[in-house]
């Protein structure tokens, strides 16, 4: 998984089966999250929830472009994680 994802990571996960086996084939922590009450959040900070949110964002901002090609979709990434940082337009366009 590297250069991938970083040693430091954290695996959150339903528990499904498996998840257990990649966690420690490759040396991360993992956490089991449900989705009853009192189970979401694991550790007091790792929950489902920022996935979840994070993705419906990405779907809204796809969405109007139609389908953009693979090798432009690191482009696109980069583009909403500064629109999600609050960074004005103007700012990049005269940084650059």
């Amino acid at each position: 998984m590297t250069p991938l994802v970083p040693a430091d990571a954290v695996l959150c996960s339903d528990g499904g089966n498996g998840y257990a086996d990649l966690a420690a084939a490759h040396g991360l922590k993992h956490f089991v999250v449900g989705s009853k009450p009192g189970t979401r959040v694991a550790a007091g900070c790792y929950h489902i929830q920022n996935v979840n949110s994070l993705h419906a964002c990405y779907k809204r901002f796809i969405k109007p472009f139609c389908g953009p090609a693979t090798k432009n979709l690191n482009g696109y990434i980069r583009w909403l994680e500064v629109r999600l940082a609050g960074v004005p337009p103007a700012d990049i366009l005269s940084s650059s």
